[in-house]
């Protein structure tokens, strides 16, 4: 799994984990919710990475979409 959708509790919760994932060399980027009110947060590559770091730091996420870079 090289890309996915992370729901995120607030956008505090979102900058915190793309400053973290920057630090550990995962690409990631802030955005709002296409639909609703809310921050989601699109991790460009390793998201397995990306789920195992955040759990280990104790950042809120849920897990919305998955997918396979081109």
């Amino acid at each position: 799994m090289n890309k996915c959708i992370l729901e995120m509790p607030s956008y505090t919760y979102a900058q915190k984990a793309e400053r973290l994932l920057r630090s550990k060399g995962v690409q990631s980027e802030v955005k709002r919710r296409s639909t609703g009110c809310g921050t989601v947060l699109h991790v460009h590559t390793g998201c397995r990475a990306a789920a195992a770091i955040l759990d280990r730091y104790g950042i809120p996420f849920i897990l919305r979409e998955t997918g396979s870079s081109p």
